[in-house]
C-alpha cells in the first residue's frame, strides 16, 4: 500500500493579511490565484505561524498589517522566522474602494490588505531600531506635555475671564515665575467652589510644568549617549537647532540614508504641496496635510531663528518675502535648512555660516 504524500509547498508564497485588534487578528490567506482561507485567531505571532506552517508547509509567507496601536511588534516577532517577510503599511496608502468605505468590516480590511499584497502594489512603512523608537516616545512624550501645559495655562485665564477676576496691570502674564503663581494664588476670591477651582487649576499646571522638566533632564541624558552624541554635535552646529528640536530631528529621521535624495525628506516631513491635476485644470492646495507632526513644526520653528542667525538665509528669505506671503517663504526657508540638515549629517561637516 503506497504511504500518503505529505503536503509540500516549496516554491510558493502564501500572502496572510492581518486586521489586528487587542483581542483578536482578522486573518486572510490567499496564494497568487485566489482567497485559500479566512479566519479569526488570537493575537499570537506564533500561533500564526503553526498555523501557517501546518497548512501550507514548505511555502514563504509573506504577511502585512496596518501600522497602528500596536507598533512594530508584530513585525519583530514575525521576522525571527526566516520564511517571513513582514511589512508594516500606512493606512492611507491601502486603496479602498468606496463599497468597501461604506460596508467596512475587519474581514474587508484584511481582504483588501491581501488583495494588494498580491499585486505588490504594498509599500512598507520604515522599521525603526527598538532603542532609536524608545527614544522618539521620550521626545513625543515631551512635546505632549508642552500641550498639555498650555491648555492648563489657557484653562486658568478661561477660569479667570468667565469668573471676572482680574490681576494687576503691571503683573507678567506670559512668563508664568514663581512670583506670577502666587499672585494667582493672592486673588481676592470670596466664594470657597472657586477658589478650590483655581487651586486646582494652578495645581495641575505646576505637575505638569515639573513633568516638563524631568523629560528635559531625561532628553539631555540621553542625547550624550553614544548612540546620538555625534549626530547631536552636528545638528546643533546649525543655528537655531538647540537641544530640543535636534533631538526631534534625530528621532524621528533616525537614519538620514534611507533618503536617497531630499524629495522624499519633503515629503516625509510634510514640505510640499497638495496638488489637483485633472486634464487643464492644476490646482496647488497649499501645504500638505499629510506630514509628520512633531517633525515639521521643530524645522519650522528653526527656520524662524536661522533667518536671524545666518545672513545667507536671511537673504533667501527677504528675497521670497518681495513675491510672497511671508508665512510661506519661511516654508522655502525650512526646505533650505531640511537640506543643509541632510548635508550636514551624511557628510559628517559641521554647519558653516554664510555660505549662499
Amino acid at each position: 500500500m503506497n504511504k500518503a504524500k505529505k503536503l509540500d509547498f516549496t516554491g510558493h508564497i502564501i500572502y496572510c493579511a492581518l486586521d489586528v485588534h487587542k483581542k483578536s487578528w482578522r486573518v486572510v490567506n490567499r496564494d497568487k490565484d485566489f482567497e485559500l482561507e479566512s479566519y479569526s485567531q488570537d493575537p499570537c505571532t506564533d500561533n500564526l505561524y503553526k498555523h501557517l506552517n501546518s497548512r501550507y508547509p514548505g511555502a514563504k509567507y509573506k504577511v502585512a498589517y496596518e501600522a497602528g496601536f500596536c507598533g512594530f511588534d508584530i513585525q519583530r516577532s514575525l521576522s525571527k522566522y526566516q520564511d517571513v517577510d513582514c511589512i508594516v503599511v500606512n493606512a492611507a496608502d491601502v486603496p479602498t474602494s468606496d463599497k468597501e468605505k461604506k460596508r467596512k468590516t475587519d474581514k474587508i480590511d484584511a481582504r483588501k490588505i491581501s488583495r494588494e499584497l498580491v499585486k505588490g502594489e504594498l509599500e512598507g512603512i520604515y522599521i525603526p531600531d527598538p532603542l532609536m523608537e524608545h527614544a522618539r516616545s521620550l521626545v513625543r512624550q515631551r512635546t505632549r506635555l508642552v500641550r498639555d501645559q498650555t491648555r492648563c495655562k489657557n484653562r486658568i485665564w478661561h477660569l479667570l475671564m468667565f469668573s471676572g477676576l482680574k490681576l494687576d496691570a503691571d503683573r507678567p502674564k506670559q512668563y508664568w515665575s514663581k512670583r506670577f503663581i502666587e499672585s494667582l494664588r493672592a486673588l481676592p476670591v470670596t466664594n470657597d467652589g472657586l477658589k478650590q477651582a483655581l487651586e486646582i487649576a494652578v495645581d495641575e499646571y505646576l505637575g505638569v510644568r515639573e513633568l516638563l522638566k524631568k523629560a528635559i533632564k531625561y532628553i539631555r541624558q540621553l542625547s550624550v549617549q553614544d548612540l546620538f552624541v555625534t549626530v547631536q554635535k552636528l545638528l546643533q552646529s546649525i543655528p537655531g537647532m538647540g537641544l530640543i528640536n535636534s533631538m526631534v530631528v534625530h528621532t524621528e529621521i533616525m537614519d538620514m540614508t534611507r533618503f536617497k535624495t531630499l524629495d522624499p525628506l519633503c515629503s516625509e516631513v510634510g514640505l510640499v504641496p497638495d496638488t489637483e491635476d485633472s486634464g487643464d485644470t492644476k490646482k496647488e492646495k497649499g501645504i500638505t496635510h499629510r506630514c509628520n507632526h512633531y517633525l515639521r513644526p521643530a524645522i519650522v520653528e528653526s527656520s524662524w531663528t536661522i533667518i536671524r542667525k545666518d545672513p545667507a538665509m536671511m537673504m533667501k528669505y527677504k528675497k521670497y518675502c518681495q513675491r510672497m506671503p511671508e508665512n510661506k517663504a519661511i516654508i522655502k526657508i525650512a526646505k533650505h535648512l531640511l537640506s543643509r540638515i541632510r548635508y550636514v549629517w551624511l557628510q559628517q561637516k559641521e554647519y558653516v555660516i554664510g555660505v549662499v
